[in-house]
Formats: C-alpha cells, sequence, structure tokens
C-alpha cells in the first residue's frame, strides 16, 4: 500500500503546482501588457559627434532602417532609452512565458500518459 499512499501524495501536489505556474502566466501576461501599453523601442543609441542620439531600427523587409533623431535634450534621450530597457524586460518576460507553457505542455502530456496507463488504456 506504500505505492497507493505515494502516488496520493504525488497527485495531491498537482493543483498547487498548476496553480503556482498558472499565477505566473497571468503575471507575466500582465507586466507584458503594461510594458507594451507604455511603448517598446527596438533600436540601438548611435551618437553622432558624441553630442546628438539617433535611434537605429532593424533592417525592414525592403532592406531600409529606420533612423530617428532625439537629439541632446536629456528627456528625450532618457524616453528613448526608458523604451529601449521596456523591450528588453518585454523580450525577457515573453521567453520566460514560453518557458511556462512548454513545462505545462510537457506536464499535460505525462498526466494524459499516467491517466492512460492507470487506466489500462496504455498502448505504445
Amino acid at each position: 500500500m506504500y505505492v497507493v499512499s505515494e502516488l496520493e501524495a504525488l497527485a495531491d501536489e498537482l493543483p498547487a503546482l498548476i496553480t503556482a505556474q498558472k499565477a505566473a502566466l497571468q503575471v507575466n501576461e500582465q507586466q507584458m501588457t503594461t510594458l507594451k501599453d507604455a511603448g517598446l523601442i527596438y533600436a540601438n543609441e548611435y551618437w553622432r559627434g558624441g553630442k546628438y542620439l539617433y535611434l537605429i531600427y532593424p533592417t525592414e523587409a525592403d532592406g531600409k532602417r529606420k533612423r530617428e533623431y532625439i537629439g541632446c535634450d536629456p528627456e528625450r534621450i532618457q524616453a528613448a532609452r526608458d523604451g529601449m530597457q521596456r523591450a528588453i524586460e518585454y523580450d525577457r518576460l515573453s521567453a520566460e512565458t514560453r518557458r511556462i507553457e512548454s513545462l505545462l505542455l510537457q506536464g499535460k502530456a505525462r498526466l494524459r500518459e499516467a491517466v492512460n496507463h492507470l487506466s489500462g488504456n496504455y498502448r505504445w
């Protein structure tokens, strides 16, 4: 009967684990929405003459790169840097969300396999 009690103990852990992952997903999605609403800037800094900031965006499908003049105004420079930092954080949260979703998908597959195995419907 030790095996049965151990199996039951493992099964009892599942709801809390699933709830924790679900909560983490919701927090990530909420933070990502907040960051996106605040504005994401996917660009690199380029300083012309060491004084004037330009933002250089990634190359588009037509091969052109957008350049945006920011200038030397400290507020505009900080706003641009904040937007770039938000984009970095957004990408980090997106990767973390994908990792959690992958864990949940793998867990689902293994739980399905366990249910099939315990019910006698296990097939190769």
